[in-house]
């Protein structure tokens, strides 16, 4: 429901910004209509300015400009009528998302209650604290790597990490540290971190490149790449990637603007 509503408040802002725009080309658009009749490969236009007047006068094609201010004008008033009842509809929807939604009852149920029932629908804050509720498997591979403390207590392996999980645990991202995946042919991989989202309810795989001018680093994370393919991990769908070099550090800022875009942060 929360999804829903963001993009309906988010269409409903396109619109009115769109439908502005076309009012405006209506203040400035010239007397009168057009009327366009085609013959074979020929088509020849007429300016209509007098009601009861089918015929018009006849507008040389030459004059392109006048030609198109009417063809835009047209176009104008047919997108306002379907515009302007899209946005009326959109209004009286959102209204009734208002007064109506079902995924926050078992939300407001008092504590004694919740625990005698299932939610059949979860809101948004439901779901993530059922996903941070869920148990799951760390890595346990080369602990003494992990020596830099997170905000919210864990042990990373590299400061550009540590950057990453704080940037997480500061905008409210539900997050995980080398959580256990377990791919379609068996194998066990440890993304650095897996992310929820509870408004697509969807969980994001993001990797970490910190060691880009390793070749053999590059060859084994290029393999595990092509094991989350086969797996349906894929960059550009549930998969994000960043990477570092000596000569080109991360960039956690236009990192932060990419999240923040995803998951529908202001």
């Amino acid at each position: 429901m929360d999804l829903l509503r963001r993009e309906l408040l988010a269409h409903k802002e396109r619109l009115e910004r769109a439908i502005m725009e076309a009012e405006k080309i209506m203040e400035d658009a010239p007397v009168g209509s057009l009327k366009m009749c085609t013959c074979g490969k020929h088509t020849r236009h007429y300016l209509i300015t007098e009601k009861g007047n089918s015929t018009g006068k006849y507008i040389s094609t030459k004059e392109v400009d006048l030609i198109s201010r009417h063809a835009k004008k047209s176009y104008a008033q047919k997108f306002l009528r379907e515009a302007r009842c899209e946005l009326k509809a959109i209004e009286i929807l959102l209204r009734s998302m208002n007064n109506h939604d079902a995924e926050t009852v078992y939300t407001k149920l008092n504590p004694t209650r919740k625990k005698l029932v299932t939610p059949i629908l979860r809101d948004e804050q439901e779901r993530i604290r059922f996903w941070n509720g869920l148990s799951y498997n760390i890595s346990t591979d080369f602990p003494e790597e992990k020596v830099f403390q997170t905000r919210r207590g864990e042990m990373v392996r590299s400061k550009s990490e540590l950057m990453i999980a704080d940037m997480y645990f500061e905008l409210g991202i539900p997050y995980r540290y080398e959580c256990e995946v377990k791919l379609k042919n068996g194998i066990v991989k440890y993304p650095d971190f897996t992310l929820y989202h509870a408004a697509q309810r969807t969980v994001y795989y993001h990797e970490h490149l910190g060691k880009l001018d390793d070749e053999r680093y590059r060859e084994r994370n290029m393999k595990k790449f092509r094991l989350y393919e086969q797996s349906g991990i894929l960059v550009g769908k549930n998969l994000l990637i960043t990477w570092e070099s000596e000569k080109f550090p991360f960039n956690i800022q236009t990192f932060r603007g990419q999240i923040k875009g995803l998951f529908g942060i202001r």
